[in-house]
């Protein structure tokens, strides 16, 4: 049986990881009025966000896997600022970045939803990948699967403690069930061609479009003045995710982003990390790249690929890429060489 967990490797955990259960995000203060909310591990991955507060409101760079969560954020904002959601931006169409539009949209009526126009076409074209409307459909139909992968292995559990965490992981999948089967799409309400400068009160906030990478309409997010950039899942502090990505124009775009004077940047997944740590993202694709196409030309064949290119680059980039109990090098090292195979190489 194919589950859920196969679909979408790139955001669930592993099914008896252990999770928070408690809080969803952690707060940081990045810059003045500039804020991380950093995700705690859970079974069903929610994004970071970026928390932007203007003299006016305030600006929320993505929103989450749920509603709930985007709900447990909107609190904690409440908690620095009475000012309302003025705007949300989606960095990308993938479903951990967006299904939580429909709580902020509540709580602020007049709430602006920005994209770039190729999001907004992927959160509404069938089969775009791992997001959108009809990503919602499918998930409505294989998370009732996986749970009950996790009741069977709950009761083959050999100890307390993997019983504890399947446990906790079950009651996780059936709460975010239960939020799919009511989830109102939300989807943007203004959509960007190309670079825009928006004027909010007191902060000037630059939505920059440079190419395409994770996805074909990814958007970074960048403070001039503050020396940040909000990334989205173009650059994060685990192993980047190339399903709906384009590895070798992903290179040009990080490349075009490194050109701006910003010092920290918020990822879509993991800490808030320093502008070196592009250099180390952007190395790994280059090194993963070059090293499947010299297989490929010495004739190896995409299953021995797998098997040997891990160990090939793990010791420049395991440890920094397996910080975290999702998103860990050897999870995914795999697939990422069977799609820079299959989108580099093949069509080359």
């Amino acid at each position: 049986m194919q589950t859920f967990a196969h679909l979408d490797f790139c955001c669930v955990m592993p099914a008896d990881a252990q999770t928070a259960n408690k809080e969803l995000f952690e707060l940081k203060q990045v810059a003045d009025g500039i804020y991380a909310a950093i995700a705690a591990p859970r079974y069903k991955l929610n994004s970071n966000a970026a928390v932007i507060v203007t003299n006016d409101g305030v600006v929320v760079v993505d929103s989450h896997s749920k509603p709930s969560a985007a709900q447990a954020l909107y609190k904690e904002i409440q908690g620095v600022t009475k000012q309302p959601i003025r705007k949300v931006i989606n960095t990308h169409f993938h479903w951990d970045h967006w299904q939580g539009n429909q709580a902020y949209a509540t709580a602020s009526p007049t709430l602006e939803i920005i994209t770039s126009e190729r999001t907004k076409e992927n959160l509404t074209k069938p089969d775009a990948g791992r997001g959108g409307i009809s990503f919602i459909e499918k998930q409505r139909a294989t998370v009732p699967q996986e749970i009950e992968k996790l009741k069977d292995d709950l009761r083959q559990a050999s100890s307390s403690e993997q019983q504890a965490r399947l446990g906790a992981n079950l009651q996780q999948a059936e709460a975010y069930l239960e939020e799919l089967t009511t989830l109102k799409p939300t989807l943007p309400t203004r959509t960007v061609a190309s670079s825009v400068t928006l004027k909010e009160p007191g902060r000037e906030i630059q939505v920059l479009l440079l190419g395409r990478g994770h996805t074909d309409g990814d958007v970074f997010i960048y403070l001039p003045k503050e020396k940040v950039v909000a990334t989205g899942d173009a650059l994060i502090d685990w192993m980047p995710f190339m399903n709906d990505g384009y590895p070798d124009e992903w290179i040009q775009t990080l490349t075009a982003l490194e050109q701006y004077d910003f010092t920290q940047i918020i990822p879509g997944h993991g800490e808030v990390i320093p502008k070196a740590q592009l250099a180390f993202f952007r190395g790994y694709i280059m090194d993963l790249i070059a090293a499947v196409q010299k297989a490929a030309a010495e004739g190896a064949s995409l299953d021995e690929m797998k098997k040997v290119l891990g160990d090939q680059l793990a010791s420049k980039y395991e440890q920094g890429m397996s910080k975290y109990p999702a998103g860990r090098y050897r999870d995914s090292i795999g697939m990422n060489v069977e799609m820079v195979y299959q989108k580099v190489v093949k069509k080359g």
